[in-house]
């Protein structure tokens, strides 16, 4: 989803964060003046909205839309460190259990307080394959979950260096509201409940979400009362409505109209790295990318330089490998990163190269795939469209198809006749391994997770186990750079760029913008200067 600022993490044992009990008191009895209400925010979303429900709409769309009114234990600040939300207080006695305590005080929009049963249900229901959770890969490690007054207990069965994380991004909804409508949750005769600044009032699929304030909240009354969250999936047509005022901004300006953006009177336009990594996927169970010269002809036959400059309108770098070298946090030294990157296989634009590899493979004489990319990323289909003129010159022909983003997620959930994939991948935790564990890992070669390839390694899931059951960080760093030479030479994902990320908004709002504001409540923090 970049290239990172660097981040601080807690540490694994013995962290913990709170906030003393009067200074939450008074910033919760804290509420703007009505002097500075904005009556009605109405933002241009880039995507389409899956659901109102995480678990079974994972995906970043949806989730800067859930993330208006949802809240979750803790949350990311703009830097990406945890801070108290729905938990004012959270720790780590040891390596392997996690203790949250609840906020006092919280109720949801029908006004049912908040309870320790309603965060179990909810933690539970995300880490359930049964349930068919989109993260249950999150919850791999986690042995029980357990309530006990106002606290709430969770156990890993092995050390997980970054599950600390997954609390994050894991949206706490009433118990019983679930209980009842089961599977309708997030749809828009049922929408959800949650304990968020905004309640949702409509939700329209493929036009609109509405939101109003909720009168009821536990922390700082927002400035917006009302908001529309409005899906314009065409780059152009976003443009032209902020040009004509019917929006007031947009998050993920498409890297190739950012200079236009900034041209628009009245409008400010920032930008935050993303942590964003484009790359394609290939089934390596299949043919025929089940050939590791194929695989690398296709890599030698991306121009990954031409499309930061022609795509990305240099709004990004090249990306040698899946994590962007600012992810790494406190596991290393950017020296470190910085060298350690420069080491990878490198795979430049080189046809010749490409056209020695593909003679070394079973298609020697070329064969014919197809690659779809979802509509609402343009940008992608613009990489599958100049990959797909290179691997022409070598005896390669490549269909390139545009689907909808709801038939290109179901299908890559679903985990059938995956073949070809171009992809853009956002980081969920502020760590390094963060894409290796859920992309690389044997065990998520499944439906409902993310090893598209469907890439078994003993190798790798060796490498892999080092490094998530160490709390070490130099044991953790030379595991995790290890994995990433691997992933270099085998290839079964072919990292292409990592982007910036942009966002617009009407000159006289401001807004604190930072690379996180996808998993927190963002509405809540734009204000009237």
């Amino acid at each position: 989803m970049l290239s990172w600022c660097t981040r601080r993490r807690l540490a694994v044992v013995g962290a913990c964060v709170a906030v003393a009990t009067a200074a939450g008191a008074a910033a919760a009895a804290t509420r703007s003046s009505a002097a500075g209400d904005i009556p009605k925010l109405t933002w241009a979303l880039g995507a389409s909205v899956r659901g109102l429900e995480y678990t079974h709409s994972a995906d970043s769309g949806s989730a800067t839309v859930i993330s208006v009114g949802c809240e979750t234990l803790v949350r990311y600040d703009k830097n990406g460190a945890l801070r108290p939300a729905l938990a004012d207080s959270f720790s780590t006695p040891n390596a392997t259990t996690y203790v949250y305590h609840l906020r006092k005080g919280v109720k949801f929009w029908d006004g049912r307080p908040l309870t320790t049963a309603d965060v179990v249900y909810s933690l539970k229901q995300a880490a359930s394959k049964t349930a068919g959770s989109q993260i249950a890969a999150f919850y791999s490690t986690v042995s029980s979950i357990k309530a006990t007054a106002s606290t709430v207990t969770i156990k890993l069965s092995a050390p997980d260096p970054y599950f600390r994380y997954t609390p994050a991004v894991t949206y706490i909804l009433e118990k019983a509201f679930w209980q009842k409508n089961g599977k309708n949750v997030g749809t828009p005769g049922t929408l959800t409940m949650c304990t968020g600044p905004y309640r949702f009032t409509k939700f329209v699929p493929d036009d609109r979400v509405e939101a109003t304030r909720f009168a009821g909240y536990w922390g700082k009354r927002p400035a917006v009362k009302d908001v529309v969250l409005r899906t314009i999936t065409n780059d152009a047509t976003r443009l032209l409505a902020v040009r004509s005022g019917e929006i007031d901004g947009s998050f993920r300006i498409s890297q190739d109209q950012i200079d236009q953006w900034k041209q628009v009177s009245g409008v400010s336009v920032k930008l935050a790295p993303e942590l964003r990594t484009a790359y394609l996927s290939f089934d390596v169970s299949a043919a025929p990318w089940d050939d590791v010269h194929v695989r690398r002809a296709v890599a030698y036959s991306l121009d990954k330089a031409g499309l930061v400059k022609s795509v990305l309108r240099g709004y990004g770098q090249t990306a040698p490998v899946m994590p962007p070298p600012e992810q790494w946090g406190d596991v290393a030294s950017q020296k470190y990163v910085q060298k350690l990157y420069k080491s990878f296989p490198k795979y430049t634009f080189n046809l010749a190269k490409a056209k020695a590899e593909l003679a070394k493979s079973k298609y020697p004489n070329g064969f014919t795939a197809t690659l779809p990319y979802p509509d609402s990323q343009q940008t992608l289909g613009k990489a599958a469209l100049s990959l797909a003129q290179n691997l022409k010159q070598i005896g390669v022909t490549l269909n390139v198809k545009q689907v909808t983003t709801d038939d290109w997620f179901g299908a890559l959930f679903a985990h059938k006749d995956l073949g070809a994939q171009i992809i853009s991948w956002g980081v969920d935790y502020p760590d390094p391994a963060d894409a290796l564990h859920f992309i690389y890992d044997s065990q998520y070669a499944t439906a409902n997770a993310f090893n598209t390839a469907n890439y078994k390694s003993e190798r790798m899931d060796k490498l892999l186990k080092i490094e998530q059951d160490s709390v070490s960080s130099k044991v953790r760093a030379d595991a995790i750079g290890n994995a990433l030479k691997f992933t270099a030479q085998d290839v079964p994902y072919i990292p292409i760029w990592y982007q910036q990320v942009a966002m617009a908004l009407k000159s006289k709002y401001a807004y604190d913008f930072g690379t996180w504001y996808l998993y927190t409540p963002w509405v809540a923090g734009i204000t009237a200067k």
